[in-house]
């Protein structure tokens, strides 16, 4: 069986709270017809260009389970909420770590953008097909040939690294010009931190799951900046699993 197969399967979702204006109201039947448009609802961007994290974390701060993947500290619940920022999105920010560790499938009809610097993306399930109709890689000029060894059929944007990082402005920048403007970014750890640190996220969907992961696991991101978030919604499901949904604080002016 696999760990997707064997993922518990909550039967609701109950809002505990909505501080940043969301409705309430009775638990979400996940069973029910009702559920996914609730849901959409609970997560819907405020404007037009609005960038998110979403991932999952263990009580001890992990990002994967014991497989090696989040697919074990994951749940049913956890991957319709995934399905439905996804479907809300116009692009899923990915780095290579993220596409390698997971085993990245393609994300059609949503626009799957991984950020490199090495241009390894081995190890992933997406075909040339695929790639050719839905991924955008942004990487150095020197990297391309390996994108098109380890990823073949891809589209690529070369992009000028400074300090050894593909600039995040930069890749924006390229998404917003394809008319992609409501962005997630899924991992990794590095490629988070260094939207937090340039202060890039308008907003933070973290799922926190009822386990403790191995302590060589990778962990949460981190940041420098101290860069700050309000909660605006807070969701339990069946299982234990909590859900939130964070703002960025902005200073006025």
């Amino acid at each position: 069986m696999s760990a997707i197969d064997a993922m518990p399967d909550p039967a609701w979702l109950r809002v505990l709270d909505a501080s940043g204006g969301a409705e309430g109201g009775p638990e979400i039947d996940l069973r029910g017809g009702e559920a996914d448009g609730r849901i959409r609802a609970l997560y819907q961007p405020p404007r037009r260009d609005w960038v998110r994290m979403n991932m999952i974390g263990s009580l001890n701060g992990r990002v994967t389970g014991p497989d090696g993947t989040s697919d074990t500290l994951s749940n049913r619940a956890d991957r319709r909420i995934l399905g439905a920022i996804r479907r809300m999105s116009d692009a899923i920010v990915v780095g290579a770590q993220t596409v390698r560790q997971e085993r990245h499938t393609a994300t059609a009809p949503t626009r799957l953008c991984v950020v490199t610097s090495s241009g390894d993306l081995g190890g992933h399930r997406i075909s040339e097909r695929e790639a050719a109709a839905s991924v955008l890689v942004c990487c150095p000029q020197s990297a391309a040939d390996r994108v098109r060894e380890t990823m073949p059929g891809a589209n690529i944007e070369a992009l000028e690294p400074r300090d050894g990082r593909i600039p995040l402005g930069a890749v924006l920048d390229a998404l917003r010009a394809r008319g992609l403007h409501r962005i997630v970014v899924e991992g990794g750890n590095r490629l988070i931190s260094q939207f937090l640190d340039e202060e890039r996220l308008d907003e933070i969907c973290l799922t926190q799951a009822p386990v403790f992961a191995p302590n060589d696991a990778p962990s949460l991101p981190g940041s420098g900046t101290g860069t700050r978030f309000d909660r605006a919604l807070l969701l339990e499901d069946e299982a234990g699993f909590l859900y939130q949904r964070l703002l960025a604080r902005r200073e006025p002016g």
